[in-house]
């Protein structure tokens, strides 16, 4: 019947469906004729047996052919289509087998009365029934009937099959062996290698004994089913048996299963009639599948131990029980090593699993992105697996933020809805007979990174029996151990609990008071060495105190003042180190609409300012008006400092306002010295100091930085001494102190390391800051490999503003060393995508720049004339960095020839007197040497001698090499135009280690071929 309803709605290859199920009521019926016939009734040859297994089996590929013939997308990539055609070959061979066969009693058959046939067989059906209903009350430590007509019908117990019949007795009154098959070798199966090689290295030893344990859905009866059909395990053992005891509630009742399976006809002691039926038989293979149902029930538990201790004593059989959690039954000696409880898949099988199921690779991104939401639990990847097939990945994506396990949970049966599956292990008796321990399941719902066992003791959570409830989670495996020995539960199962039953605020409270001391401490000693062992934990529990604030600011929380307080603090935390806005802040925005506390808006306003390097702020003059306006009914002198020192902040880095920015760190200082706080002045002169960097007054930058370091140092301030040094050591670039500058940039990395700060925000400013001095030197290769691992670890923790900043500088050295543009130009737009997102003009800016410099490089004049020219005016008295990078380009007559020989000439008198009046010493001896290049063109030989000799005194001095090797080189070809060649390949070779130091591979054949010109 399923069949003929299956075949009414065939999409595909109706002619092949029609052949195949064309002569099967014909077979079905010279079948049943040829039971009816037998004598006895029912006792058929074993020649007989074995063709109609493989008869039912050429059924089963024929159903399944088929099914995959549907319009729909739902079997059909189970098989990919070479399967599917294989799978209709040996259909039609063997229905061809099966009319050869049976071939007399067709021609026979097809004479009789059909009608007569169906009526005697149902009447036979309903007697068997009967009789085991009946021996079941017997038998039944409950008398009562658990063989019913629904409950037969409902029940999965196909087994086995064997090349040889084990003949029954007198005392078993029962037929041959009865007509089984057994559950099909998955298809798709990976990452379990493993697993199947100790599971068959077991069933090699003596008497083995094997138990299959772990989480619900974990992949138990896969793992089994592929084991079953192992080329190894069929030649050991002749008989194989697979029985699942999901329907099953007691011993005697897995008995009658396995009977039933052996064709034993139903006795009073059906348990002895099993195993004296077994030991009797050659080796054998008995499975029994999902045992958890009638074991763990404690009034059913001796019962079913029993019935296991009774096939261990048979000595050629092999058991092999698969159980949801992770005890083993008793009285069975299992076989060691015992296996190890069943863990997720590793991500490149999740991943191959994915993809085989789906038949096609989608974006890895959405992929990974998919498969975390699984932790790759193989029952939820097979599910949304299929379920990507049919709606597409990115329809599944959007829906999980919503459904979440729900979504996987269509059907009602354990395999194939993962709600059905967890409730399964949630309805344990072994996890009811502890009602404490779901409130701790709960709790660690909430919690992605777990608990470690000192954190669940210390934690004065209120559950009585704390350790035993543990005890219990990891006894049913719906929780586990990680590497690090936290306490965890799987994503699925943890989405589950959220939606079903979440923790309540009262049981989480002590928690939320945890966190609440942290930040208090954070706030207090932030900067200090203190914070060292502070980092530390908040670091490790960072994913689980932003799952923990989040849980508490989206429920009914009645001190969710504090909450919001708390969480303030956390982005402060979380800004400082991992340079990123926590999407918590979001949240807290939309609870304050409705909150009237002017400190809590002032408090996430300065928060919101500072957060600006990775995040936009929207309408920030709105912002600043409310904060001031909130101020004035606050009277706190702290809160004023703090407020004004971020704005200034944001004001000087993301909105170009010089004056402003000022100004607000001045009142940020005002307010600073108003309550007597010595770090907020040191803050605020911090700020000032590096306002004053940017627009090129290094001398008074590195005055008040020097202020703000000596006001840290007195404080013990680890964290704001090292942004002063970083401050000063800017300024010492700037002003050519080279070696000072890195001393103060190392000194900055020791203080941070002091107070437990060796990554984040914090240590890449600083490693960004000396790469740009190795930079300034021309140690392109120092400074694109600190670069390099910036951009590798900014990714890991998705900071835009830090990878941005790392791929910008890539990218110009890039240009600088000869990269061919197929390679730099795909970075030049990703940076324009990053800084567009973060409406970074500046970076927008210095991109802009690096791409003129390309075109500069590969002589499109136009463009890079008209790029740096527009961006020098733009940026002169606003960023004397970029500024410095314009005119710098626009006055290197070599790098435009002689028809720019005039609008050279000028930019590189304007550069010089830039230069002069920013006292930088890098950029005023660069613009000796471009006014050098002019009179050397001019062949003015005796002042471009002595320009580039003052110039290259100066680069000696500082140590940049690239400059450098270009000034020898200048003053090699005048010595050549002099014609002391002799002193021209002295100048030449000086300047060709210098060149290779700094990668300029042309400059370095250009040199070659003079000297070789020379020798000639």
């Amino acid at each position: 019947m399923m069949l003929k309803k299956v075949l009414q709605n065939v999409k595909r290859n109706q002619d092949d469906c029609a052949r195949l199920v064309e002569h099967i009521p014909t077979l079905l019926t010279a079948i049943v004729d040829l039971h009816m016939k037998a004598e006895p009734v029912g006792i058929i040859s074993a020649a007989m047996l074995f063709s109609l297994g493989q008869f039912t089996e050429t059924l089963a590929k024929i159903y399944t052919y088929v099914e995959a013939q549907l319009g729909g997308r739902t079997l059909k990539h189970f098989f990919r289509q070479g399967d599917i055609n294989t799978l209709l070959k040996t259909s039609y061979a063997g229905l061809e087998q099966a009319k050869a066969t049976f071939k007399i009693n067709i021609l026979t058959g097809i004479s009789g009365d059909i009608v007569q046939m169906q009526n005697t067989l149902d009447n036979m059906h309903d007697e068997l029934l009967e009789s085991i209903a009946s021996v079941t009350e017997v038998a039944s430590e409950k008398n009562s009937s658990i063989y019913h007509s629904s409950r037969i019908s409902q029940t999965r117990c196909v087994l086995w099959k064997t090349n040889q019949i084990i003949s029954g007795t007198e005392n078993f009154c029962c037929s041959s062996v009865s007509l089984s098959i057994l559950p099909a070798k998955p298809t798709i199966f990976y990452g379990r290698e493993m697993e199947v090689t100790n599971i068959l290295r077991l069933l090699q030893l003596p008497s083995p004994r094997i138990a299959i344990l772990g989480a619900g859905g974990m992949g138990k009866t896969s793992l089994a089913r592929v084991a079953l059909h192992e080329r190894e395990v069929t030649a050991r053992y002749e008989t194989r048996i697979f029985v699942s005891c999901d329907a099953t509630n007691t011993g005697i009742e897995i008995a009658n299963y396995v009977g039933l399976q052996l064709g034993l006809k139903p006795g009073k002691d059906i348990k002895k009639l099993v195993v004296q039926f077994l030991d009797k038989g050659p080796a054998c293979l008995l499975i029994l599948d999902n045992l958890e149902t009638p074991w763990e029930p404690l009034e059913s538990r001796i019962s079913v131990e029993e019935f296991l201790a009774l096939l261990s004593d048979i000595k050629h059989l092999a058991l092999m029980i698969t159980m949801r959690g992770a005890e083993r039954p008793n009285q069975v000696p299992w076989s060691r090593p015992f296996l190890q409880l069943l863990k997720p898949l590793s991500d490149e099988a999740a991943r191959q699993t994915f993809i085989d199921i789906t038949d096609y690779a989608f974006d890895t991104k959405e992929m990974v992105q998919l498969l975390h939401h699984t932790d790759n639990m193989p029952l939820a990847v097979n599910l949304l697996a299929h379920l990507v097939d049919y709606e597409g990945i990115t329809s599944v994506l959007n829906r999980w933020e919503t459904e979440k396990t729900s979504l996987l949970s269509v059907n009602t049966d354990r395999t194939s809805s993962l709600n059905v599956s967890i409730s399964i292990s949630l309805s344990s008796p072994r996890l009811l007979s502890s009602p404490d321990t779901q409130k701790l399941l709960s709790i660690l719902s909430i919690l992605p990174e777990g608990l470690s066992d000192t954190q669940l003791l210390q934690s004065n959570l209120p559950i009585p029996n704390l350790m035993e409830c543990r005890a219990t989670l990891l006894r049913t495996a719906l929780a586990y151990y990680d590497e690090s020995k936290r306490l965890k539960t799987l994503v699925p199962i943890r989405e589950y609990i959220q939606h079903r039953c979440p923790p309540s605020l009262v049981l989480i409270a002590p928690l939320q008071m945890y966190i609440h001391s942290q930040m208090h401490l954070f706030n207090r000693y932030d900067g200090t060495d203190q914070m060292r062992e502070l980092n530390r934990i908040l670091t490790a529990n960072s994913v689980n105190i932003q799952s923990i604030l989040s849980y508490c600011l989206n429920s009914e929380n009645s001190e969710i003042q504090d909450t919001i307080e708390c969480t303030i603090s956390f982005c402060h935390y979380e800004r400082s180190i991992f340079h990123a806005r926590p999407a918590l802040m979001d949240t807290v925005s939309s609870l304050l609409f409705n909150i009237k506390n002017p400190k809590l808006h002032v408090q996430f306003i300065t928060e919101e300012f500072r957060s600006s390097i990775s995040h936009p702020v929207f309408q920030p003059q709105h912002l600043l008006d409310q904060a001031i306006t909130c101020l004035k009914e606050c009277d706190d002198s702290v809160l004023e400092s703090n407020f004004y020192q971020s704005a200034g902040y944001f004001y000087n880095h993301h909105q170009n306002n010089i004056p402003l920015s000022i100004e607000l760190y001045e009142k940020s200082l005002a307010a600073a010295q108003i309550c007597g706080d010595t770090i907020l002045q040191s803050k605020a002169l911090h700020g000032i100091a590096l306002t004053y960097w940017r627009i090129g007054d290094y001398v008074r930058g590195q005055r008040h930085a020097s202020e703000a370091h000596k006001l840290a140092r007195l404080t013990g301030n680890l964290y704001h001494e090292a942004g002063a040094l970083c401050a000063d050591a800017m300024c010492s670039q700037q002003l050519g102190d080279y070696n000072i500058a890195v001393k103060l940039f190392y000194r900055a990395r020791d203080c941070l390391a002091q107070c437990g700060i060796t990554g984040g925000r914090s240590n890449a400013d600083v490693m960004i800051d000396l790469a740009d001095l190795h930079l300034s030197k021309s140690e392109y290769s120092e400074a694109y490999q600190i670069h390099t691992n910036m951009v590798q670890d900014a990714a890991l923790v998705i900071d835009k503003d830090t990878y941005g900043c790392c791929l910008l500088n890539i990218a110009q050295i890039d240009v600088i060393i000869g990269t061919p543009v197929h390679e730099i130009q795909p970075k030049i737009n990703e940076l324009k995508r990053i800084f567009m997102t973060l409406q970074d003009r500046r970076a927008g800016e210095a991109t802009e720049m690096v791409s003129a410099d390309l075109s500069l490089r590969e002589c499109n004049h136009v463009h890079a004339e008209s790029v740096f020219t527009t961006y020098f005016h733009m940026l002169f008295g606003d960023s004397a960095e970029h500024a410095l990078h314009a005119i710098e380009r626009l006055a290197d007559h070599e790098r435009w020839g002689i028809q720019y020989f005039d609008t050279t000439f000028i930019w590189a008198m304007i550069y010089l007197s830039y230069a002069s009046g920013l006292k930088n010493k890098l950029a005023l001896h660069k613009a000796l040497a471009c006014i050098g290049q002019i009179y050397l063109a001019q062949h003015d030989l005796a002042t471009a001698h002595n320009l580039f000799t003052v110039a290259l005194e100066g680069f000696v001095r500082m140590g940049v090499h690239h400059s450098r090797g270009r000034c020898l080189l200048y003053l090699g070809n005048i010595a050549e135009q002099e014609g002391k060649f002799g002193k021209a390949a002295e100048l030449w070779t000086g300047a060709r280690p210098l060149f290779e130091k700094c990668i300029q591979s042309r400059d370095v054949e250009k040199i070659d071929a003079k000297l070789a010109n020379l020798v000639e």
